[in-house]
């Protein structure tokens, strides 16, 4: 008998690993990271804790499109191009700025840039079909693409058109409208632990836990429909360092200490 449960045993971990493995595949972690320097400041890293900027920050977001910036959603069409993906949020001095991958700042937050509105989410009936090709530098809109027929079906001049005038009302009360097909989803999400209130990561389709519940907050940067890239890592709270830091899907926190920074 016991041979047997550790034969199922075995199976179940190599399954386990070979779907942790092909999620990790088929989700690649970013350039950069925000990683917490010695508890205090955040720069920027990769997968592999090796520090690229140098940690100056107060907060530190993933270099990622901000729809917010969306051409009918900012009063100044030549910040548009500071909402793609080669931009980040952080936080220096008590400012917001935007910084590009070389850590420079290029664009200070102002309330007054900015219409006000909503966000309208429009997405495809049959999304399985569509996905993001690329996202337009100059409009931020979504250059969404039929798989089947490899055709891009939005935007081009004809469907900007249809946008415009569907939406009219919309766009002049300034709410930025985000034409977005779903993500394929993967089955991880958080869970709360009844005893500590703390959070973790399983696999909602088998219960499995991934990794045990140890934060008081976790925000996935995985199927999140606002996002283009789906990235194998969360957001978490950690109490014992009154911070948010990054983790992976495989556990490891994005956290350094001088010691470690050669």
């Amino acid at each position: 008998m016991r041979s047997i449960f550790i034969s199922v045993f075995s199976l179940l971990s190599a399954f386990t690993y070979a779907q942790t493995n092909f999620i990790t595949k088929n989700l690649p972690y970013p350039e950069l990271i925000p990683v917490l320097v010695n508890d205090s400041l955040y720069g920027y890293c990769d997968s592999e804790l090796e520090l690229h900027l140098l940690p100056v920050y107060e907060s530190a977001e993933l270099f990622e499109e901000d729809f917010n910036f969306q051409i009918f959603h900012v009063n100044k069409p030549e910040i548009v191009k500071y909402g793609s993906a080669e931009y980040a949020w952080v936080k220096r001095h008590g400012e917001r700025y935007r910084i590009n991958k070389k850590g420079e700042l290029v664009y200070k937050y102002d309330k007054a840039d900015f219409k006000t509105g909503e966000t309208i989410v429009q997405l495809f009936k049959n999304s399985t079909t569509h996905t993001i090709d690329k996202v337009d530098d100059t409009t931020l809109f979504q250059h969404i693409k039929n798989n089947q027929t490899g055709q891009i079906v939005f935007p081009d001049d004809q469907s900007i058109q249809e946008f415009k005038e569907k939406n009219k009302t919309f766009i002049e009360e300034g709410i930025r409208l985000v034409y977005y097909p779903k993500s394929p989803e993967i089955p991880y999400t958080y869970f709360s632990n009844e005893q500590t209130l703390l959070q973790g990561i399983k696999n909602k389709e088998t219960g499995e836990i991934l990794l045990k519940a140890r934060y008081a907050n976790i925000e996935e940067c995985y199927n999140k429909p606002l996002r283009v890239h789906q990235y194998p890592l969360f957001i978490a709270y950690r109490g014992d360092l009154d911070k948010y830091i990054y983790v992976g899907l495989n556990g490891k926190e994005y956290v350094l200490y001088s010691a470690e920074i050669e």
